[in-house]
Protein backbone atom coordinates (compact mmCIF):
# COMPACT_ATOMS: atom_id res chain seq x y z
CA UNK A 1 0.00 0.00 0.00
CA UNK A 2 1.34 3.36 -1.09
CA UNK A 3 2.65 5.97 1.82
CA UNK A 4 0.12 8.26 2.82
CA UNK A 5 1.44 12.04 1.32
CA UNK A 6 0.81 12.79 5.14
CA UNK A 7 3.48 10.97 6.39
CA UNK A 8 5.89 11.25 3.66
CA UNK A 9 6.05 14.97 4.83
CA UNK A 10 6.01 14.17 8.37
CA UNK A 11 8.87 11.93 7.31
CA UNK A 12 10.92 14.55 5.48
CA UNK A 13 10.61 17.12 8.65
CA UNK A 14 11.68 14.13 11.65
CA UNK A 15 14.48 12.95 9.13
CA UNK A 16 15.85 16.44 8.85
CA UNK A 17 16.16 16.72 12.73
CA UNK A 18 17.33 13.49 13.58
CA UNK A 19 19.87 14.02 10.82
CA UNK A 20 21.56 16.70 12.38
CA UNK A 21 22.14 14.39 15.71
CA UNK A 22 23.35 11.34 13.76
CA UNK A 23 20.65 9.38 13.66
CA UNK A 24 18.43 7.97 10.86
CA UNK A 25 14.56 6.89 10.04
CA UNK A 26 13.75 4.17 9.80
CA UNK A 27 9.90 2.84 8.23
CA UNK A 28 8.76 -0.63 9.47
CA UNK A 29 5.46 -1.12 7.95
CA UNK A 30 3.11 -3.62 10.54
CA UNK A 31 -0.38 -5.26 10.41
CA UNK A 32 -1.36 -4.99 13.63
CA UNK A 33 -0.46 -4.05 16.86
CA UNK A 34 0.74 -6.88 17.75
CA UNK A 35 3.24 -7.42 14.90
CA UNK A 36 4.65 -4.10 16.37
CA UNK A 37 4.84 -4.80 19.54
CA UNK A 38 7.55 -7.92 18.74
CA UNK A 39 9.04 -5.69 16.22
CA UNK A 40 9.29 -3.44 19.59
CA UNK A 41 10.61 -6.70 21.49
CA UNK A 42 13.05 -7.61 18.87
CA UNK A 43 14.49 -3.87 18.46
CA UNK A 44 15.24 -3.43 21.99
CA UNK A 45 17.03 -6.84 22.11
CA UNK A 46 19.51 -6.47 19.09
CA UNK A 47 19.92 -2.35 20.15
CA UNK A 48 19.41 -1.07 16.90
CA UNK A 49 16.73 1.63 17.03
CA UNK A 50 17.38 4.35 19.99
CA UNK A 51 13.90 5.42 20.18
CA UNK A 52 10.29 5.15 18.48
CA UNK A 53 7.54 7.86 17.51
CA UNK A 54 4.44 6.18 17.50
CA UNK A 55 1.09 7.14 15.83
CA UNK A 56 -2.78 5.62 15.90
CA UNK A 57 -2.88 5.35 19.55
CA UNK A 58 -6.13 4.05 21.08
CA UNK A 59 -7.64 3.69 24.64
CA UNK A 60 -6.06 1.70 26.42
CA UNK A 61 -3.54 1.13 23.93
CA UNK A 62 -1.56 -2.38 24.41
CA UNK A 63 2.13 -0.88 23.22
CA UNK A 64 2.41 1.41 26.12
CA UNK A 65 3.15 -0.64 28.87
CA UNK A 66 5.31 -2.56 26.78
CA UNK A 67 7.63 0.54 26.18
CA UNK A 68 7.43 1.19 29.95
CA UNK A 69 8.61 -2.57 30.53
CA UNK A 70 11.40 -2.30 27.91
CA UNK A 71 12.44 0.80 28.77
CA UNK A 72 12.25 1.79 24.85
CA UNK A 73 12.28 5.77 24.52
CA UNK A 74 9.22 6.85 23.07
CA UNK A 75 7.34 9.91 21.75
CA UNK A 76 3.66 9.66 21.09
CA UNK A 77 1.91 11.21 18.61
CA UNK A 78 -1.44 11.70 21.59
CA UNK A 79 -3.50 14.08 23.62
CA UNK A 80 -1.06 16.22 26.23
CA UNK A 81 -3.25 14.58 28.54
CA UNK A 82 -3.07 11.22 27.64
CA UNK A 83 -0.12 10.03 29.56
CA UNK A 84 2.13 12.10 32.03
CA UNK A 85 5.07 9.57 31.87
CA UNK A 86 5.73 9.75 28.28
CA UNK A 87 6.48 12.69 25.80
CA UNK A 88 3.66 13.38 23.50
CA UNK A 89 2.78 15.87 20.50
CA UNK A 90 -0.46 16.92 20.09
CA UNK A 91 -2.57 18.53 17.80
CA UNK A 92 -5.62 20.90 17.67
CA UNK A 93 -8.71 19.56 16.27
CA UNK A 94 -11.82 21.44 18.19
CA UNK A 95 -10.96 24.93 16.25
CA UNK A 96 -10.19 23.20 12.83
CA UNK A 97 -13.48 21.35 12.70
CA UNK A 98 -15.54 24.70 13.95
CA UNK A 99 -13.81 26.74 10.65
CA UNK A 100 -14.84 23.65 8.04
CA UNK A 101 -18.39 23.68 9.58
CA UNK A 102 -18.74 27.43 9.54
CA UNK A 103 -17.64 27.38 5.99
CA UNK A 104 -19.68 24.32 4.75
CA UNK A 105 -22.76 26.58 7.08
CA UNK A 106 -22.13 29.36 5.13
CA UNK A 107 -22.39 27.84 1.80
CA UNK A 108 -25.84 26.90 3.23
CA UNK A 109 -25.08 22.82 3.54
CA UNK A 110 -27.72 21.87 6.07
CA UNK A 111 -27.06 17.95 5.61
CA UNK A 112 -23.39 17.13 5.79
CA UNK A 113 -21.46 13.35 6.15
CA UNK A 114 -18.00 12.46 7.11
CA UNK A 115 -15.37 9.15 6.04
CA UNK A 116 -13.40 8.76 9.26
CA UNK A 117 -10.33 6.79 9.99
CA UNK A 118 -10.78 3.57 12.37
CA UNK A 119 -12.99 5.18 15.34
CA UNK A 120 -10.89 3.42 17.57
CA UNK A 121 -8.17 5.82 17.08
CA UNK A 122 -8.16 8.85 19.27
CA UNK A 123 -8.06 11.37 16.73
CA UNK A 124 -11.09 10.17 14.73
CA UNK A 125 -13.15 10.12 18.23
CA UNK A 126 -11.50 13.85 18.96
CA UNK A 127 -12.91 14.42 15.44
CA UNK A 128 -16.06 12.61 16.01
CA UNK A 129 -16.75 14.86 18.43
CA UNK A 130 -16.01 18.05 17.53
CA UNK A 131 -18.34 17.12 14.01
CA UNK A 132 -20.88 16.39 16.46
CA UNK A 133 -21.23 19.20 19.03
CA UNK A 134 -20.43 21.87 15.61
CA UNK A 135 -23.42 20.21 13.94
CA UNK A 136 -25.39 20.47 16.86
CA UNK A 137 -24.62 24.11 17.20
CA UNK A 138 -25.15 24.89 13.46
CA UNK A 139 -28.51 22.79 13.51
CA UNK A 140 -26.91 20.28 10.87
CA UNK A 141 -28.25 17.09 10.13
CA UNK A 142 -24.59 14.99 9.93
CA UNK A 143 -23.47 11.35 9.30
CA UNK A 144 -20.52 9.56 10.07
CA UNK A 145 -19.07 6.40 8.53
CA UNK A 146 -16.54 4.71 9.57
CA UNK A 147 -13.28 3.85 7.09
CA UNK A 148 -9.17 2.82 6.66
CA UNK A 149 -7.95 5.97 5.19
CA UNK A 150 -7.38 3.55 1.68
CA UNK A 151 -8.52 4.61 -1.78
CA UNK A 152 -11.03 1.91 -1.70
CA UNK A 153 -12.51 2.34 1.18
CA UNK A 154 -13.14 5.74 0.64
CA UNK A 155 -14.94 5.12 -2.32
CA UNK A 156 -16.71 2.43 -0.94
CA UNK A 157 -17.68 4.82 1.84
CA UNK A 158 -18.72 7.74 -0.77
CA UNK A 159 -21.05 5.00 -2.63
CA UNK A 160 -22.63 4.25 0.59
CA UNK A 161 -22.91 7.98 0.94
CA UNK A 162 -24.66 9.02 -1.99
CA UNK A 163 -26.91 5.97 -1.64
CA UNK A 164 -28.41 7.74 1.37
CA UNK A 165 -32.14 8.65 1.16
CA UNK A 166 -31.44 12.10 2.88
CA UNK A 167 -28.28 12.32 0.45
CA UNK A 168 -25.65 15.25 2.37
CA UNK A 169 -24.69 18.35 0.12
CA UNK A 170 -21.26 17.99 1.45
CA UNK A 171 -18.41 15.57 2.59
CA UNK A 172 -15.62 15.81 4.85
CA UNK A 173 -13.14 13.29 4.66
CA UNK A 174 -10.48 12.31 7.13
CA UNK A 175 -7.47 12.37 4.40
CA UNK A 176 -6.64 13.48 0.97
CA UNK A 177 -6.76 9.80 -0.50
CA UNK A 178 -10.26 8.99 0.48
CA UNK A 179 -11.71 12.22 -0.51
CA UNK A 180 -9.98 11.72 -4.02
CA UNK A 181 -11.86 8.53 -4.62
CA UNK A 182 -14.24 10.07 -3.16
CA UNK A 183 -14.67 12.65 -6.25
CA UNK A 184 -13.66 10.02 -9.10
CA UNK A 185 -17.17 8.02 -7.45
CA UNK A 186 -19.45 11.13 -7.32
CA UNK A 187 -18.69 12.28 -11.00
CA UNK A 188 -18.78 8.32 -11.93
CA UNK A 189 -22.77 8.90 -10.43
CA UNK A 190 -23.09 12.06 -12.35
CA UNK A 191 -22.30 14.79 -9.74
CA UNK A 192 -20.65 17.72 -9.96
CA UNK A 193 -18.83 19.16 -7.44
CA UNK A 194 -19.33 21.63 -5.82
CA UNK A 195 -22.50 22.10 -7.54
CA UNK A 196 -24.36 18.87 -6.59
CA UNK A 197 -21.95 18.06 -3.46
CA UNK A 198 -19.24 19.66 -1.87
CA UNK A 199 -16.02 17.67 -0.73
CA UNK A 200 -13.67 18.96 1.83
CA UNK A 201 -10.09 16.86 2.82
CA UNK A 202 -8.22 16.54 5.89
CA UNK A 203 -4.67 17.50 5.43
CA UNK A 204 -3.78 19.10 2.60
CA UNK A 205 -1.41 17.99 -0.20
CA UNK A 206 -0.49 17.93 -3.73
CA UNK A 207 -2.95 15.81 -4.61
CA UNK A 208 -5.61 18.17 -3.51
CA UNK A 209 -4.06 21.42 -4.87
CA UNK A 210 -4.11 19.70 -8.77
CA UNK A 211 -7.26 17.61 -8.61
CA UNK A 212 -10.24 18.66 -10.79
CA UNK A 213 -11.69 20.46 -9.18
CA UNK A 214 -9.00 21.40 -6.42
CA UNK A 215 -9.73 20.31 -3.16
CA UNK A 216 -10.56 22.20 -0.31
CA UNK A 217 -8.65 20.83 2.80
CA UNK A 218 -7.12 21.61 6.15
CA UNK A 219 -3.18 22.55 6.00
CA UNK A 220 -0.80 22.83 8.67
CA UNK A 221 3.21 22.43 8.15
CA UNK A 222 3.14 18.50 8.13
CA UNK A 223 7.24 19.33 7.81
CA UNK A 224 7.27 20.76 10.56
CA UNK A 225 5.17 18.53 12.91
CA UNK A 226 7.30 16.18 11.86
CA UNK A 227 10.80 18.06 12.83
CA UNK A 228 8.48 18.82 16.32
CA UNK A 229 7.95 14.87 17.02
CA UNK A 230 11.72 14.35 16.57
CA UNK A 231 12.43 16.86 18.52
CA UNK A 232 10.89 15.13 21.41
CA UNK A 233 11.85 12.20 21.02
CA UNK A 234 15.52 13.62 21.40
CA UNK A 235 14.88 15.24 24.34
CA UNK A 236 14.12 11.69 25.93
CA UNK A 237 17.12 10.24 24.39
CA UNK A 238 18.96 13.20 26.34
CA UNK A 239 17.18 12.17 29.25
CA UNK A 240 15.35 14.92 30.27
CA UNK A 241 11.57 14.59 32.08
CA UNK A 242 8.93 14.05 29.70
CA UNK A 243 7.46 17.10 27.35
CA UNK A 244 4.19 17.30 25.54
CA UNK A 245 4.51 19.66 23.04
CA UNK A 246 1.64 20.99 20.65
CA UNK A 247 1.97 21.45 16.74
CA UNK A 248 0.11 24.45 14.63
CA UNK A 249 -3.38 25.42 14.56
CA UNK A 250 -4.34 23.95 10.85
CA UNK A 251 -6.00 26.23 8.78
CA UNK A 252 -8.60 25.70 5.97
CA UNK A 253 -7.44 26.30 2.50
CA UNK A 254 -10.58 26.99 0.69
CA UNK A 255 -10.40 26.11 -3.03
CA UNK A 256 -13.45 24.93 -6.22
CA UNK A 257 -14.19 22.01 -4.48
CA UNK A 258 -16.19 23.61 -1.96
CA UNK A 259 -16.84 26.54 -2.96
CA UNK A 260 -19.44 27.06 -6.39
CA UNK A 261 -18.16 30.62 -6.98
CA UNK A 262 -14.23 29.49 -7.34
CA UNK A 263 -15.27 26.18 -9.13
CA UNK A 264 -16.90 28.95 -11.84
CA UNK A 265 -14.10 31.02 -11.92
CA UNK A 266 -11.93 28.21 -12.32
CA UNK A 267 -14.12 26.48 -15.37
CA UNK A 268 -14.13 30.04 -16.63
CA UNK A 269 -10.58 30.67 -16.80
CA UNK A 270 -10.41 26.96 -18.57
CA UNK A 271 -13.25 27.61 -20.91
CA UNK A 272 -11.37 30.97 -21.90
CA UNK A 273 -7.65 28.56 -22.72
CA UNK A 274 -9.46 26.45 -24.68
CA UNK A 275 -11.06 28.79 -27.03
Amino acid sequence: MPLEPFWTQFMRGAERVLADRGFSLTLQVVVDFDEEIATYRRWRETGQIAGVIVADLVDDDGRLPVLRELGLPSLLLAPDDFTADLATVSTEATMTMHFVMEHLAAHGHQSVARVTGPPTFLHTRERDAEFTAEAARLGMRVTTLACDYTADGGASATSRVLALADRPTAVIYDNDVMALAGVTVMREAGLAVPHDIAVIAWDDSIQCQLASPPLTATARDLVAYGALAARGLLDVLDGLPPTHRRSSQPVLVVRASSDAALAVSTEGALDATAG
